[in-house]
């Protein structure tokens, strides 16, 4: 039996971010995806598991699943520039069905889902999701959707609780 090293995994993550870019993932994602991977064993497993799976569905999901673990690694982090505070997420969560849909007016006239997806560096089935859903946003998907439209912290918050 094969033991499996750091730098074996190293290197196994490095080509499975050189399959997703084959798969024309964008450059952010792919090298946070890597980079988030070198860290946590559970963003390893989901790289993997979409190296290993075909049904392009699948992949999708998966690189959802991606996104909000690398999302939630993030929010450990310190978060600079617009800040989202716990209370104006209150205010978002009692009309999320409505909030999403005025975000997402914003979004398809800055381009579409596609263009805030190379914007953000949030994959395009991640923004997909995160539309389609009722359950609340997180904090720093809030935050990369505000910078890439140019949005403060206010219209974000408030604009659409009104």
């Amino acid at each position: 039996m094969k033991t499996h090293t750091i730098a074996d995994r190293n290197v196994e993550l490095i080509e499975i971010g050189h399959q997703m870019k084959q798969e024309r993932l964008s450059n952010t994602f792919v090298a946070t995806a890597v980079q988030t991977a070198f860290q946590y064993e559970g963003v390893y497993d989901l790289m993997k598991m979409w190296s290993e799976e075909s049904e392009k569905k699948e992949k999708d999901e998966i690189i959802a699943d991606i996104q909000d673990m690398i999302d939630e690694c993030a929010q450990k982090e310190k978060i600079e520039g617009a800040y989202i505070r716990f209370d104006d997420l209150g205010k978002i969560a009692k009309n999320i069905r409505s909030f999403k849909d005025n975000l997402r007016m914003i979004v398809d006239k800055k381009g579409g889902i596609k263009a805030v997806a190379e914007l953000t560096g949030i994959p395009q089935p991640s923004l997909s999701r995160f539309f389609s859903s009722n359950t609340m946003p997180r904090r720093v998907t809030l935050l990369k959707i505000a910078r890439a439209l140019n949005l403060g912290q206010v219209q974000i918050a408030t604009e659409w609780s009104r």
